[in-house]
């Protein structure tokens, strides 16, 4: 059975008879932080257009990732991409909530909270990505900063460091939208044609992001 190889000077493949969801839910993430950040930088307001991609592309996308990488036998994948479906649903229906009223509105202190368990999530993958390639573990690195940085920006209600995890934001999308197409053109062109980095951490029976158990397809 060929199996996804996440090495650095190998290319990246996929199991026999399932096509490798990783990059789509790469994209999903990558791309709704990118623009959900510019709100965060004041670049420009929050609008359906943000709504909508963190709902559909961010929620419903990163869902079937998870489902489809649940059949390949990937924990990580479907603990990382059903966990972050769920972040970009729950905080599109609180901004919906917020905009009919359905509810009392969210204190800064709550939503930081709110964010701050976002952030210890996102680092318990962190530590399980040492054992994955190494540009996926920045990309987690990345988003704890974010996380802990909004998170403090409500705490405290200050919009400079809201605006600070926008533009740190727009990082962390673009390194997660950078290692999407690295996975895909990787596999296609069946040679490293964009680095992805060793991992850290070695562990006894190891198993990339990607690749499924022992087992029948």
């Amino acid at each position: 059975m060929e199996t996804v190889n996440t090495q650095a000077d190998e290319p990246a493949m996929t199991p026999a008879g399932f096509a490798n969801p990783l990059p789509l839910g790469l994209l999903g993430y990558g791309m709704s932080t990118v623009l959900l950040s510019f709100v965060n930088a004041d670049v420009y307001a929050m609008g359906t257009a943000v709504l909508a991609m963190a709902i559909l592309f961010g929620g419903v996308a990163q869902m079937i990732v998870a489902i489809m990488s649940f059949r390949r036998n990937d924990s990580f994948a479907v603990a990382a991409f059903g966990g972050y479906a769920f972040l970009w649903l729950t905080l599109g229906f609180l901004t919906i909530g917020a905009d009919h009223g359905w509810g009392a509105e969210n204190s800064g202190r709550a939503m930081g909270w709110y964010l701050f368990v976002w952030a210890l999530f996102s680092f318990g993958l962190f530590i399980g990505s040492l054992t994955l390639p190494r540009f996926l573990t920045l990309v987690l690195g990345l988003t704890v900063a974010l996380l802990l940085l909004l998170a403090v920006g409500n705490w405290f209600d200050s919009t400079q460091v809201v605006k600070i995890g926008g533009w740190e934001g727009i990082v962390t999308g673009a390194s997660a939208i950078y290692l999407a197409f690295a996975f895909l053109l990787n596999e296609m062109f069946g040679r490293t044609m964009l680095p992805v980095g060793e991992q850290l951490a070695h562990p006894t029976a190891p198993r990339p992001l990607g690749r499924p158990a022992a087992g029948p397809a």
